[in-house]
Parts: structure tokens; C-alpha cells; sequence
């Protein structure tokens, strides 16, 4: 529960530090080399393929039950759970990838690029999946390829959150300071914790931190994904897209800001720091 409480924190911190960062006069202006609706429908075909592998881990893990120690404990609930919401993830986004509009005429409000940027930030919650990994091989008793990947996790992470903070600067949504900020405010506070609690409290340290922690992603993914299937009504409403184009980004920045707290917090209780 601890790990809930600092993440709700280091969030709500994090979020308010980035907003003042972005600003709230900031114009959303598409990069016009990036082709928005080309390189949507191309990362269907990925998602799709990979929310298929997903569905393939859970079947597999569910088989395996038989040969855990404790099938209903926390260690491989969590795992499942992960491998559950990342499913979930890699089926959303290629959604809200496969329905990013093409632009018909000139709008106040560039719909496109704000259902591109949102697709991104849902992308990279998938990296739940990726992060139960050490947990899956911890499951087993595999140690040394759990402790290996305790590292290479951390590298894709960090390069998650750059292709992450790249398509928000090319659909629009962050300036240069903006995108370069984003991931250090979010580092810095995920980092800030995780010292905090190795000094002050490390009793306080729960195995089910990453199973909390993933319980919370699919209930902020839940409320973000129905955001976003509204997104294209609110936009042919001349008041409604007139405020989306002047105060949308605060709401993309908010929520990927949030994104990459809660990603590094679950880094954090998979390498049993949280």
C-alpha cells in the first residue's frame, strides 16, 4: 500500500511541476513531416501481433499453474495480472490507433494529432508486460536471467519514455523544453521515492506493490481510453473544439507525465525496491 500512497504523491507532484512547464498558452502545431494517420495504421499491425503474444503468455502461465508452489499467491497473481492489463494495452491502443482521423478540411482543433498523442501515452503503459517478466522468472526459480533482466528493463524503460516524449513533440503537444523535462520530472521523482524509502523505511518494502501498482494502471487506462473514444464528438462541436485547441495539451501532458511515474514506480517494485 505504501508504493500506492507514494506513486498517488510523486504523481500529483510530478504533474503539477510539468504543467507549469508546459504553460497553459502553449499551440498544439503538428510536425508536417509526420504523417499521423500512415504511422498509426502501421502500428496496428504490431499491436495486434503483440496483444496476440500477451494472450499466448497468459495461456502458457495458466498451464504452468500446476507446477507453482503457490498458483494462488501474490508472486503469480501479480504476473498474470500483468500480463492481463498489458493485453488489455496492446488491445486499446491499437484501437485508438486504427481510429485516428485523416484530416478533411482546416479545424480549430487538430483531432488527428490529439488521438495520436493519446494512443502514444496508452502505448506505453503496455510496458506492464515487459516488467512482469522478472517476476515470471522469479516465479520459476530462474534468479540470474531475473536479476539480467532487471537491467535491460531499466534500458527499455528509458527509451519507451524518449519514443513516448517524441510523439508528443511531433503531433504538437510539448515544446522542446517540454519533452526533455517530461521524463527527468518523472525520474527525479520516482528516484526521489525509492531513496526515501531504502533510508527511512525499507520495512515498509511490500511484494505486492507491483500488483497494487498494476490494479491502478488499468483504472486510470479505463477512464483515459473512454476520454478518448469522445474525443472525435467533442471535436465537431465549434465551443467544445475551440477549448479542446486551447487547453488539450495540459490534459496530454498530465496524463503522460502520470504515465511515466506510474511505469517507473512498477520498475521499481519488479526490482523489489518499492
Amino acid at each position: 500500500m505504501i508504493a500506492a500512497i507514494g506513486f498517488a504523491f510523486a504523481a500529483t507532484l510530478s504533474i503539477a511541476v510539468a504543467l507549469a512547464v508546459a504553460g497553459p498558452r502553449h499551440e498544439v502545431r503538428r510536425d508536417p513531416t509526420f504523417e499521423l494517420a500512415d504511422v498509426a495504421a502501421r502500428l496496428v499491425g504490431v499491436l495486434s501481433a503483440l496483444a496476440g503474444f500477451a494472450v499466448t503468455g497468459i495461456v502458457f502461465l495458466v498451464t504452468q499453474a500446476g507446477n507453482v508452489a503457490a498458483p494462488t499467491g501474490t508472486p503469480f497473481t501479480t504476473v498474470l495480472a500483468m500480463f492481463v492489463v498489458a493485453y488489455m494495452g496492446y488491445f486499446v491502443s491499437s484501437l485508438l490507433f486504427a481510429n485516428v482521423s485523416h484530416r478533411a478540411e482546416a479545424a480549430v482543433f487538430d483531432l488527428a494529432a490529439a488521438q495520436y498523442a493519446g494512443a502514444s501515452i496508452s502505448l506505453f503503459f503496455v510496458f506492464i508486460g515487459w516488467l512482469a517478466l522478472r517476476p515470471l522468472f522469479e516465479t520459476f526459480g530462474l534468479r540470474s536471467i531475473a536479476e539480467l533482466t532487471g537491467w535491460f528493463l531499466i534500458g527499455a524503460v528509458v527509451v519507451g519514455a524518449g519514443l513516448l516524449t517524441t510523439s508528443l513533440h511531433r503531433s504538437g503537444y510539448t515544446s522542446v523544453r517540454t519533452t526533455v523535462l517530461l521524463p527527468v520530472i518523472a525520474a527525479s521523482a520516482t528516484i526521489a521515492y525509492a531513496v526515501v524509502v531504502a533510508v527511512a523505511a525499507p520495512t515498509l518494502r511490500s511484494p505486492e506493490a507491483a500488483l497494487n501498482l498494476t490494479v491502478i494502471a488499468f483504472g486510470v487506462g479505463v477512464p483515459a481510453y473512454a476520454v478518448m473514444t469522445i474525443l472525435p464528438i467533442l471535436a465537431r462541436h465549434e465551443r467544445a473544439a475551440a477549448v479542446l485547441a486551447r487547453r488539450w495539451h495540459l490534459a496530454v501532458v498530465a496524463y503522460a507525465e502520470g504515465a511515466m511515474v506510474l511505469v517507473g514506480f512498477l520498475l521499481l517494485a519488479v526490482l523489489g525496491l518499492a
